[in-house]
């Protein structure tokens, strides 16, 4: 016989503060990133991430969003661009 989870609700976990995202936490969101080959071709594999609300309301989901496409190799680190580039905030 199979193992069946009794639990009817799995909380997901922000993937960038690792805060548990709440039932009721409506300003939350998930997303899928495609993968795609060299031609920009997507492959059928995609990389899949969650916000919590208090991220995306502090502003910081895009930056957050940068970081974790870069540490899974999605995208370049928009650190290793030329200082000609503003991409950073500036303070």
């Amino acid at each position: 016989m199979a193992d069946k989870s009794s639990e009817l609700y799995h909380p997901r976990k922000c993937s960038a503060t690792n805060r548990i995202i709440a039932a009721k936490d409506h300003a939350s969101v998930q997303l899928n990133i495609g993968h795609t080959d060299a031609n920009g071709v997507y492959t059928g594999a995609y990389t899949t991430v969650a916000f919590c609300g208090q991220l995306r309301g502090m502003g910081e989901s895009d930056v957050a969003l940068n970081r974790l496409a870069a540490e899974a190799g999605i995208i370049r680190d928009l650190n290793s661009f030329g200082k000609e580039h503003k991409f950073k905030r500036e303070a």
